[in-house]
C-alpha cells in the first residue's frame, strides 16, 4: 500500500509539473521494479534485476546501486551504470546483485554532476515459488493459517479467484506475507507457505516470493486435460452449472505464472501438492498418475521453452485412507534421471486424523507441513535444482514522429498495448503513460519500460533572453565591446536540450563575436522546435589607450590619435582612486601624484539601448605641484596668438576674472559660476602689451601680468 501511494504521489507531482511547464519536482523515476519484487537468484548466490524508469529532464547516463535494507541482509554494491546516453524519456538496463534485502537506487548524470535521484524500497534477490497443486496447496480461511513474520517473505498481489482470466495478469504487484494475505493469483490465506518462508528466509538469510496457482478439489487430470485445451469435470460439482472447470482452467492459472512471473523474476521450482481427490474417491493407478504428472511436466516446459525445476510433495491422504499407488507414482516421476524434478516431503503421515473433514491440515498441522516443507529444501535441493533466471527486459526506442511520438518495440511474436492496439509501433498523439507487453513463440511475456509522454509533445519555440535578466526576451539587436562578453540565456522548459546555431548545447551562451544567435529546443522524444527569433550582436571597436601630458600648472590632457574617431570621455585616477567631476579630456588636478586615464564612447543602437566602452588605462604620469605661484596660473605667457588660459589651485565659486592694461584700463571682465576648470580668456582681439589679470572670490584675490606678443 505504501508504495502504491508513493507511486500515485509521484505521478500527481509529475503531471502537476508537467502541466505548469516545470519538471524541477523530479528529475528521474523508477517505474520498474515496484517494491517487494524478489527476483531468482542463481546458485552461485547472485542475480540481474532489470531496471527501468523515466527521466524529466536531458542526462547523459544513468548509474544505480543496492544498499542493503538491514545490517547482515545483503552486501550493497558499488554504483554500476545502466545505461549510457538514453533517449526518448526512459532508461532501462541491469543491476547485479548478490542475496539480499535492498533499496534500490538510481541517479542521474548531466556531465559530471548528479541532477536526480530515485529510490524504491525492499528490493530482493532470493527465491521464488510457485505454488499448485489442490485445496491443501491452495489453502482456505479460518484453519489456523499463519501469515509470515519476516519482512522479507512476499506475495503477489493478484486475485484472479472469481475471474478465472486468461489474459496477463496486471504489472505486477507485491505484498508482504501475512496471516490475512491472499497468495495471488488464486491462494486463498496465508495457509502454511507463511511459515515455510520464515524458515527459508532465516536458514538462507534470503527474501522469499511465492506465487499460488493451486485449485481445490482438482484431479491429475484436470490439469492435464486443461493443459490439452479440454473442457475438463470438477468431479465434486457433477451434474451442477458448475460441472466443468472455467476455460483452460486449472492448468491456465499455472501456464500463466510461468510464462509471465518467471519470465520477469525468475523461479526455484514450482511446488507440487496433490494427489488426495486422485486417492478419494477416484482411486487411481500408480502407471496413470505418473504417466499424467511427467506429462504435466513435460507440458510446462514445452510451452515456455524452459526447463522449469518441480519439488512434488507425497501427499495420497484423504479420510483415513492413504494410496500406496499414488505415492509411489509421484516417487518415480521424482526419480526419473535428469528430470529437474525433486523429493518434496511425505504428507500423508501429518496430522492424523485432520480436523474437520479429516482432508485439509490446519492449526498446528499447518505448522508441521510448512516444516515438512522446508526439510525437504536442504542444501541438495538448492544445488541441485535449476532455477530459472529473469529474463531481459525489451530494450525499445522512443522517437519522434511527425504528428507525436513513435514507440517501437522490438521483435517478437505478439504485441499488446494497454491502450489496446496489438503492433509493434505505437503513434503518440496525446499525452499519457504507455506500456506493452511482448510475447515470444512460446507465450512467455516480457514488460516493456513505461513510456510517460507529456505535453506539449512538439516543443514550444524558445525565447532568447539575458542571463542577467531572464525574465524578459532580449532585444533583437544587442552590442557589446569589443573586450567584452555577453551570457544570453534560454527560455525553455527544463526538460528539452538546447541547441544553439553555434553548436552549443547549453542553456547559456557567452558570446562576443558579432553575428546573429538563434537557438533551438529539443524535447526528450527527439521533436524540435522551430528557431527562434534571431539576436543580432553588435561588436564595438576597441577604443585607443590616450597619452597624458601637462596642459596647464594644475591640468593633464589626455589625447588620443584623431584618426581613431573615438573617445567622447575620459575617466580619470590619480593612484587608484577616481577623479570625481573630471569626464572631459582636461583634468584639473590639485596634488602631486601618478595620474592615468582611460577613453570611454557611448554608442547608442536604433532602439535606444546603449552602452559604453572604455579603452584600458594610460601609462601613468607623474604629475608636481608648483607652489611658487600663489594658486593661480596664466599661460601661455606671452602668448603670440591672444589665447590665454587661467588656472587655479582651488575650485572658486562665483569667481569674477578681470583683465586691465598696464594703465587701469578694464579690457574684459566675466564672472564664473564655479572655477574648477581652466579658463579660456579670449585675448586675440588685444593690442600688443601687457596686461593684468585678476581673479576674485571669497578668500580669494590674486592678480598675474602676462604679454600678448
Amino acid at each position: 500500500m505504501k508504495q502504491s501511494i508513493r507511486g500515485i504521489l509521484n505521478a500527481f507531482l509529475l503531471l502537476a509539473g508537467l502541466c505548469a511547464g516545470r519538471v524541477e519536482a523530479q528529475v528521474v523515476r523508477i517505474t520498474y521494479p515496484e517494491s517487494r519484487a524478489v527476483f531468482q537468484r542463481n546458485n552461485d548466490q547472485t542475480s540481474t534485476i532489470f531496471v527501468s524508469g523515466s527521466y524529466y529532464q536531458p542526462v547523459d547516463s544513468v548509474q544505480a546501486r543496492l544498499v542493503f535494507e538491514n545490517v547482515g541482509q545483503g552486501l550493497t554494491t558499488a554504483w554500476q551504470t545502466i545505461q549510457r546516453n538514453p533517449q526518448g524519456g526512459i532508461f532501462q538496463g541491469p543491476v547485479r546483485g548478490t542475496t539480499g534485502w535492498y533499496r534500490l537506487e538510481v541517479r542521474a548524470f548531466s556531465g559530471r554532476t548528479v541532477i536526480g535521484e530515485d529510490v524504491v524500497r525492499k528490493v530482493g534477490i532470493g527465491e521464488v515459488f510457485i505454488v499448485t497443486g489442490q485445496s491443501n496447496a491452495q489453502g482456505f480461511q479460518d484453519l489456523g493459517a499463519a501469515g509470515a513474520t519476516d519482512d522479507r517473505v512476499n506475495c503477489v498481489d493478484y486475485d484472479n479467484f472469481a475471474r478465472n482470466s486468461l489474459a496477463d495478469p496486471p504489472a505486477p504487484k507485491f505484498q508482504q506475507l501475512s496471516a490475512s494475505a491472499l497468495i495471488g493469483p488464486r491462494g486463498q490465506s496465508a495457509w502454511c507457505w507463511g511459515i515455510l518462508g520464515d524458515l527459508i528466509a532465516k536458514q538462507y538469510n534470503c527474501p522469499v516470493l511465492f506465487i499460488n496457482t493451486a485449485w481445490a478439489g482438482t484431479t491429475i487430470r484436470n490439469w492435464t486435460e486443461s493443459a490439452d485445451g479440454k473442457i475438463t469435470k470438477n468431479i465434486f460439482r457433477m451434474g451442477t452449472p458448475d460441472e466443468n472447470f472455467p476455460v483452460g482452467m486449472p492448468y491456465g492459472n499455472l501456464i500463466i505464472a510461468l510464462r509471465y512471473y518467471s519470465s520477469l523474476f525468475g523461479l526455484r521450482a514450482v511446488l507440487w501438492q496433490q494427489g488426495e481427490t486422485d486417492n478419494v474417491p477416484l482411486n487411481l493407478g500408480r502407471q496413470e498418475y505418473a504417466t499424467l504428472m511427467q506429462y504435466l511436466v513435460n507440458k510446462t516446459r514445452a510451452d515456455t521453452d524452459r526447463y522449469p525445476a518441480w519439488i512434488l510433495a507425497r501427499s495420497s491422504y484423504n479420510q483415513g485412507k492413504v494410496s500406496e499407488n499414488i505415492i509411489q507414482a509421484q516417487s518415480d516421476v521424482i526419480n526419473v534421471y535428469n528430470n529437474n524434478v525433486l523429493p518434496g516431503p511425505f504428507t500423508d503421515a501429518i496430522q492424523r486424523p485432520r480436523p474437520g473433514d479429516d482432508v485439509h491440515f490446519g492449526g498446528d498441522g499447518l505448522r508441521q507441513l510448512a516444516q515438512a516443507w522446508y526439510n525437504s529444501m536442504d542444501a541438495i535441493f538448492f544445488t541441485s535444482s535449476l532455477p530459472l533466471l529473469p529474463l531481459p527486459q525489451p530494450a525499445i526506442t522512443v522517437s519522434c514522429a511527425p504528428n507525436g511520438v513513435s514507440i517501437r518495440l522490438p521483435n517478437a511474436a505478439s504485441y499488446s498495448w494497454q491502450s489496446g492496439q496489438t503492433t509493434q509501433t505505437l503513434s503518440v498523439t496525446a499525452a499519457g503513460t504507455y506500456r506493452a507487453t511482448l510475447k515470444d513463440a512460446k507465450g512467455n511475456t516480457f514488460l516493456a519500460p513505461a513510456v510517460e509522454v507529456a505535453d506539449p509533445i512538439q516543443p514550444a519555440t524558445p525565447t532568447i533572453t539575458l542571463a542577467r535578466q531572464p525574465g524578459s526576451p532580449a532585444a533583437t539587436e544587442l552590442q557589446v565591446c569589443s573586450d567584452s562578453v555577453l551570457t544570453l540565456s534560454v527560455n525553455s522548459p527544463a526538460n528539452n536540450r538546447i541547441t544553439w546555431n553555434t553548436g552549443a548545447v547549453s542553456r547559456t551562451l557567452t558570446v562576443g563575436a558579432a553575428g546573429a544567435y538563434t537557438v533551438q529546443a529539443t524535447n526528450l522524444y527527439g521533436c524540435r522546435s522551430a528557431q527562434s527569433a534571431p539576436v543580432n550582436l553588435v561588436v564595438r571597436p576597441r577604443l585607443v589607450v590616450p597619452v597624458i601630458a601637462q596642459a596647464g600648472t594644475y591640468s593633464l590632457k589626455a589625447t588620443v590619435p584623431a584618426a581613431s574617431g573615438f573617445g567622447d570621455f575620459f575617466d580619470w585616477r590619480r593612484g587608484s582612486n577616481t577623479l570625481q567631476n573630471q569626464s572631459t579630456s582636461i583634468a584639473k588636478v590639485g596634488s602631486s601624484g601618478t595620474y592615468t586615464a582611460r577613453a570611454k564612447t557611448v554608442y547608442t543602437l536604433n532602439n535606444g539601448s546603449s552602452i559604453t566602452c572604455y579603452s584600458s588605462f594610460s601609462n601613468p604620469f607623474e604629475y608636481v605641484l608648483s607652489e611658487a605661484d600663489q594658486g593661480m596660473s596664466v599661460y601661455p605667457n606671452p602668448s603670440k596668438d591672444g589665447v590665454v588660459y587661467v588656472e587655479t589651485l582651488e575650485d572658486l565659486p562665483n569667481a569674477e576674472v578681470s583683465v586691465y592694461s598696464l594703465t587701469g584700463q578694464l579690457v574684459f571682465t566675466t564672472t564664473v559660476a564655479s572655477f574648477n576648470q581652466r579658463q579660456l580668456l579670449p585675448m586675440s582681439s588685444l593690442a600688443k602689451g601687457q596686461y593684468v589679470v585678476r581673479v576674485r572670490s571669497a578668500g580669494f584675490n590674486v592678480s598675474k601680468r602676462f604679454v600678448v606678443d
